[in-house]
């Protein structure tokens, strides 16, 4: 990991919908000044929109962040999104984690796709493995005892 980002902004806010699409344009200014390379900005800026969506939706806490680094030497992005959870949410999250990081991106994306469409529970669980292959983000969770879910995505 690098040692000291040449630019970050972090963002905390509410769990409402609204905010998400301002994060998004936001992000996606940044990312795209920080490392001039406006097909990554627009990436990370898609990455970062799906993780804030599932923070916003299954948030347990009144509370959503986000941190985003550059560093534009190693040309890495960071990406971490912090949210409140519970028990449940914390199992069936790290069990999608187990499922979508093993094996190959696109194989993985391919299964979340094909259980989307016969899923009767209206959710898609799509957001992690499209960030895996779309944008080629190794993506690392972490979960305290207290079931705070940080999800943070690398992008070189």
């Amino acid at each position: 990991m690098a040692k000291k980002p040449d630019g970050y902004i972090e963002l905390k806010f509410g769990p409402r919908w609204r905010y998400i699409a301002p994060a998004r344009l936001f992000i996606q200014s940044f990312v795209a000044i920080a490392i001039e390379d406006q097909n990554k900005a627009d990436g990370i800026a898609m990455a970062a929109s799906e993780l804030l969506e599932n923070a916003v939706k299954y948030a347990k806490g009144e509370e959503t962040s986000i941190v985003v680094q550059a560093f534009p030497e190693q040309n890495l992005i960071t990406c971490s999104v912090t949210n409140k959870g519970d028990e449940a949410s914390v199992k069936e999250l790290q069990a999608l984690y187990k499922k979508i990081m093993s094996g190959d991106p696109l194989e993985a994306y391919i299964t979340q796709m094909r259980e989307a469409a016969v899923r009767q529970d209206g959710k898609s669980q799509l957001g992690l493995a499209r960030i895996r292959y779309e944008v080629g983000a190794n993506i690392k969770l972490e979960i305290t005892p207290d079931y705070m879910i940080t999800i943070t995505i690398e992008v070189h």
